[in-house]
């Protein structure tokens, strides 16, 4: 994949000695090597990849501008690496993970004996922010507070609830039939009759992991037109058909189809030859997220699709090897049966007195939406407003 070469900061520039210094990057592609090395055996989410990143932004997804790649070093052994964007508005620096509006969590890549206390996180965030040019805010959002055992530290600086849970398990080891061994026996049955139905209507049921260019391109576009029903049915524009993540999602899953653990992948559910159902889903290590899924509409619908497809994608996960799994961020009624809910967390953390100020602004904007989100009556009226809206800007 390529990579706008960008400027570098002379390639490293390091902060005076302490007992935690780092090197800063200001492109993807001077970063590579040591993002990659400390990737292989730290605690991350797959939202912190270099591959998912790199693709965010050679698919413009992610603008490169302002990137700053912080690499922490103890004793110059890298520890931990934390990826941002940095945008400079009305005079206030504020910097961002990198893809965090592509992505379900934000979380600092970190090696697993990597603990600094509160007071040792802040100095190194600060030292960062005034050698990254003047930072004012470092805002972190959907956080989880611990992530494969690692308790998250950057908690202790500061943190309010986010407006929406994460949905996670543990799925492995566990011996196929998944669904044999992990669900109640009514709703096993509900999907095996399901099953049977779709067999009925369409013929042989399967799943399939994507593993050509020509799947691909068809599985993709069945994913484009289920998620456009849906979407317009909830009020929302169809991201997923805009150019970028169109270019994200096919050179990213192409780039993935060898590796063991794919950045992205993409799993379909055949009856016959129609697709019913389809997921993408990155991974990390042995944790496999779902990012996005669709459903076909018309009389298969009402057999369970979506359950239909988890259950066979259960099986291809644990017999890989995958021991954690989410379902991505969003309270929708269908997760509670595959994971449970944890709540994840936003943290503003000022690095200024201009920060201090602004830092504020943002956590109240973000408690009324969590209100809303977490408010049925308002979440359910804003919803209806989205559709609205929608509506009028289609209009001629």
């Amino acid at each position: 994949m390529s990579l706008p070469a960008g400027p570098t900061l002379t390639n490293a520039t390091t902060s005076a000695p302490a007992a935690l210094d780092f090197v800063l990057f200001d492109s993807l592609a001077t970063a590579e090597s040591a993002w990659r090395a400390l990737e292989a055996v730290a605690v991350l989410t797959p939202y912190q990849r270099f591959d998912w990143l790199a693709g965010l932004v050679a698919s413009g997804l992610e603008s490169g501008a302002g990137l700053c790649v912080a690499l922490v070093r103890r004793n110059g052994r890298a520890v931990a690496l934390l990826p941002l964007r940095i945008t400079r508005r009305f005079g206030l620096a504020t910097a961002r993970m990198l893809g965090t509006d592509q992505s379900n969590c934000d979380w600092l890549v970190t090696l697993p004996d990597f603990a600094p206390d509160a007071a040792q996180l802040r100095d190194l965030l600060a030292r960062i922010g005034r050698e990254a040019g003047g930072i004012d805010i470092l805002s972190l959002l959907n956080q989880p507070a611990q992530w494969q055992g690692k308790p998250n530290a950057m908690l202790a600086l500061g943190r309010s609830p986010g407006a929406s849970n994460l949905y996670t398990a543990t799925i492995g080891p566990t011996p196929v039939p998944y669904i044999e061994h992990r669900l109640a026996t009514k709703r096993r049955s509900n999907i095996k009759r399901g099953i049977r139905r779709l067999v009925e209507l369409h013929g042989p049921v399967r799943v399939v992991r994507v593993g050509d260019a020509a799947t691909l391109d068809k599985v993709h576009a069945a994913f484009l037109e289920q998620r456009a029903l849906r979407f317009e049915e909830m009020g929302i524009r169809n991201i997923f058909a805009e150019p970028g993540f169109m270019r994200f999602f096919r050179q990213l899953a192409i780039d993935s189809f060898d590796e063991e653990r794919p950045a992205l992948t993409l799993h379909a559910l055949y009856a016959g030859d129609e697709i019913l159902a389809t997921c993408w889903g990155a991974m990390a290590g042995n944790h496999y997220s779902q990012y996005i899924n669709s459903t076909a509409a018309g009389p298969a619908a009402k057999y369970s699709l979506m359950a239909v497809l988890i259950a066979e994608v259960m099986d291809d996960l644990t017999q890989s090897g995958i021991i954690t799994f989410d379902m991505g961020l969003g309270d929708f009624e269908y997760k509670v049966e595959w994971t449970e809910p944890e709540p994840v967390f936003h943290s503003v953390i000022a690095l200024t007195a201009r920060g201090r100020i602004a830092a504020r602004l943002l956590e109240q904007r973000a408690a009324i939406k969590r209100v809303i989100k977490q408010t049925p009556a308002l979440w359910s009226a804003a919803r209806a407003l989205r559709r609205q809206l929608l509506r009028f800007r289609g209009r001629p």
